[in-house]
């Protein structure tokens, strides 16, 4: 995982977060727990500190933190049940492209179904590898990017640390730029790849389900082999895929 943190000194604001950064042969459910117990602890730890609380030994806030986390995450496993698409898609390995694709064609997903997803995989003996891979036109490198920038509902941008780009080519790179995350669960030679392009997470792309945030999805059995796939998520560059797993975000 990478983790960032920003600090605007003229705003007050701070940006803190983790994203995917090439994490390799996870297990899926523990990924998922100890990211959030790790963003958790940070966010606690900031707050103490702001408090001006006596610091706590990291060991026991530690503890602390991942007592809540599993409480959290058993709580919303015993208030929902697994779906039987996914249940059914990494359970049969003898499925093939076509009874996949329509186990998944127009599937909504929220966060419960994919908390239940990566422990089905967990349960199930598979591994988990992330990739997080982006793009940058070439015209942009030669310029000095802000730490952060993001462009407001209004279309304003805003940005945190020093940079030579106007409004317009921050506008412009967001808009050309390629983003891949791939999620790829593996076992033996079964792999499933559930990838999401940047436009696609915020519902960016054309067609029905285009408009809503979507994963594309890949396997084993849509006539790509594995190091194919390495190099297509490594130039973000992936194959076409018209099967879209909605993405509830609320």
């Amino acid at each position: 995982m990478h983790e960032f943190f920003f600090k605007d000194k003229h705003s007050n604001k701070i940006i803190r977060g983790i994203s995917p950064h090439n994490d390799v042969d996870c297990d899926p459910f523990e990924y998922y727990r100890l990211n959030s117990a790790y963003m958790m602890y940070r966010q606690l730890e900031d707050f103490l500190r702001v408090q001006n609380v006596e610091q706590i030994p990291e060991e026991l806030l530690l503890g602390v933190v991942l007592y809540e986390i599993d409480k959290i995450i058993a709580d919303k496993l015993s208030s929902s049940k697994s779906r039987p698409e996914i249940h059914q898609l990494f359970s049969d390995e003898t499925l093939d492209k076509n009874h996949q694709n329509k186990l998944l064609k127009g599937l909504t997903l929220k966060a419960e179904d994919l908390l239940w997803l990566n422990k089905e995989a967990h349960d199930m003996g598979y591994l988990l590898d992330v990739y997080h891979e982006e793009k940058i036109p070439e015209k942009f490198k030669k310029q000095q990017m802000p730490n952060v920038f993001h462009q407001e509902k209004d279309g304003t941008m805003e940005h945190f640390g020093k940079t030579d780009m106007t409004e317009g080519d921050m506008r412009a790179l967001l808009d050309q730029r390629k983003v891949i995350q791939a999620r790829i669960y593996h076992k033996g030679n079964t792999w499933h790849c559930f990838y999401f392009t940047l436009k696609g997470l915020n519902g960016l792309e054309s067609g029905i389900w285009g408009s809503k945030p979507h994963y594309h999805y890949l396997s084993d059995k849509s006539g790509i082999s594995w190091s194919d796939l390495m190099k297509r998520v490594k130039a973000c560059d992936m194959p076409s895929s018209n099967v879209h797993v909605v993405i509830d975000k609320s």
